[in-house]
């Protein structure tokens, strides 16, 4: 069986872009790409939503039935933005999958990380890495009280590009390992971070991490689906 693909797709619109509202003819023209994009060979499912931190920037994530499956960020060319900044695509693995649990379009808002880390790690890092991400979803799944906690959590790795260019790293690239957690609402997230369980699980994670690829800061995301 093929390997289950999710693609985040980051990308600024114009303001005069307004998908949510009807009879705004550039978002319906937008809403048209997303309906287009799910006549690509393997697309599963799909889903988007403005950033919190961000309103003109949108997230689309497409869940694809095997790793080949990809889109044309060109089609989004008519409603971006005049920024120096083009559509950014990240195609990940992710466990669970998104369409298995339904993730992103069930939770009220759904944090989006993308970490960078050193792409020259040893293989004894690279564990230790997996280690402390397993141990920080344990924290805040199990310790956290159920109403504090996060509805949902999956995370994975970002294969398509497998490295990207950061100054700050020792060998000039990172790799990027990708959470989407999902939370009743940004206040209960910011609570979170200030527990004692968060701040000694995030701690080793934080040490290892690069500063963010630009574009690519946190962001918390309200889906819906396309």
């Amino acid at each position: 069986m093929a390997q289950s693909v999710t693609s985040f797709v980051y990308f600024k619109v114009k303001p005069s872009v307004k998908p949510e509202e009807p009879g705004n003819k550039e978002g319906e023209g937008l809403l048209g790409v997303f309906r287009a994009f799910k006549n690509e060979s393997g697309h599963a499912s799909s889903a988007w939503g403005r950033t919190v931190e961000d309103n003109d920037t949108i997230v689309l994530v497409i869940d694809w039935s095997d790793a080949r499956g990809s889109i044309t960020t060109a089609y989004l060319e008519p409603f971006l933005a005049s920024t120096p900044q083009p559509p950014t695509v990240l195609y990940t693995t992710l466990q669970p999958a998104v369409s298995a649990t339904d993730t992103l379009t069930k939770n009220p808002v759904t944090e989006l990380c993308a970490f960078p880390f050193p792409s020259n790690m040893t293989v004894s890092e690279v564990k230790e890495l997996n280690a402390d991400l397993i141990n920080f979803r344990k924290a805040l799944i199990e310790q956290l009280p159920q109403a504090e906690g996060p509805r949902s959590w999956t995370m994975g790795h970002v294969d398509r590009p497998g490295q990207v260019e950061h100054k700050k790293s020792p060998s000039g690239e990172a790799v990027m390992r990708f959470l989407a957690v999902g939370w009743d609402s940004v206040e209960t997230h910011k609570k979170a971070k200030e527990t004692e369980q968060f701040a000694k699980s995030i701690a080793p994670i934080r040490q290892k991490m690069l500063p963010p690829v630009p574009g690519l800061e946190l962001r918390h995301v309200s889906f819906q689906k396309t």
